[in-house]
């Protein structure tokens, strides 16, 4: 399996570099042969060029509707070459790996989800944490891969969030408008005059809602029933129901400094957690899943953490490729 990924990538990285060279308006005939004879050595080398042409038909339907996206992104740039032949490449080659095969979720994020992320008001990409400043003067950070709308109006001030983990520091604003937050499973209301809280969208239909200042309501979407929750609590939500609040994780908030706070948490869920913020796959060895992580790892400096595991446990942490890594048993 692992072989197999290896030389799809292999493949996709050559199609992207041959995508580059001819895209540039010095591209000469020799390039256009020696194109076609790698095209037509290898039915492999035509998959993956199919792979890279889809991506710039997804750029131009992407264009039609008058979207910034990555795609759109790159490839403007070479057309106003602004970047090197390398430079595209890589962002060309790092599109269509991940749609390609699917490693950042792809096979389960609808294209529409996906757009929706990159349209929203405020978004960030894949292991990207940024802190916005509201109309109000409050504070939102977004976590990596994550979507949120401003939906306020006259009667309230309202965010909606899409996909992802937001933290908001709510201030004593002079606006008397209520202010809410909504996720696809529940409506989350102030109750109190400030409050500094984390909302997440879960992959499994879920949220986690977790308060460490500040009082808030929350009801399912199909409730009429709330229910308040205080600092120092967090309560997973879903779309009808939700569970009774628990103590608050540190983890919910370390992450706008930098930082994956855990406390024994399983090495699984770790890898998870930790995952999200980098292109690609982890491939775990199961013997290890159960085994218990305590500390603190920067989010910004993976390579660091895979040392910091290497030194706390038996394991070796291998880069079999950029896009693929495996743990298993030193």
């Amino acid at each position: 399996m692992i072989n197999s990924k290896s030389n799809q990538f292999k493949q996709l990285e050559a199609a992207s570099e041959w995508f580059a060279i001819l895209s540039d308006e010095a591209a000469s005939e020799q390039d256009k042969q020696a194109w076609l004879k790698w095209l037509e050595a290898d039915i492999e080398h035509q998959r993956a060029w199919s792979k890279v042409e889809s991506v710039g038909a997804m750029f131009d339907s992407f264009q039609q509707q008058g979207l910034n996206t990555p795609v759109k992104q790159v490839l403007d740039q070479s057309h106003a070459r602004q970047v090197s032949r390398r430079q595209f490449t890589k962002g060309l080659f790092g599109i269509t790996a991940a749609l390609g095969l699917g490693w950042i979720g792809w096979e389960k994020v609808s294209l529409s989800s996906m757009v929706a992320v990159w349209k929203a008001d405020f978004h960030t990409s894949i292991g990207e944490v940024k802190r916005f400043t509201l109309a109000d003067g409050s504070d939102v950070w977004l976590n990596t891969y994550t979507g949120l709308n401003d939906q306020s109006n006259e009667k309230m001030r309202a965010m909606s969030l899409i996909s992802g983990e937001a933290f908001f520091d709510l201030n004593e604003a002079h606006d008397e408008r209520p202010f809410l937050v909504s996720c696809p499973h529940a409506v989350i209301k102030l109750t109190s005059p400030k409050a500094r809280f984390c909302l997440r969208h879960l992959s499994d239909q879920q949220a986690v809602l977790a308060v460490y200042y500040g009082q808030l309501s929350f009801s399912s979407l199909h409730s009429k029933q709330s229910r308040l929750i205080n600092a120092g609590e967090e309560v997973y939500l879903h779309k009808n129901a939700s569970m009774q609040p628990q103590p608050v994780l540190a983890m919910y908030e370390s992450w706008t400094r930098g930082q994956l706070i855990v406390d024994d948490m399983s090495l699984r869920d770790f890898i998870n957690e930790i995952g999200r913020y980098q292109y690609g796959h982890i491939n775990l060895d199961p013997s290890l899943a159960s085994w218990r992580v305590v500390g603190t790892y920067p989010t910004q400096d993976i390579d660091t953490v895979w040392a910091m595991l290497e030194t706390a446990f038996p394991i070796k942490v291998e880069k079999i490729m950029p896009w693929w890594i495996n743990i298993s048993a030193a």
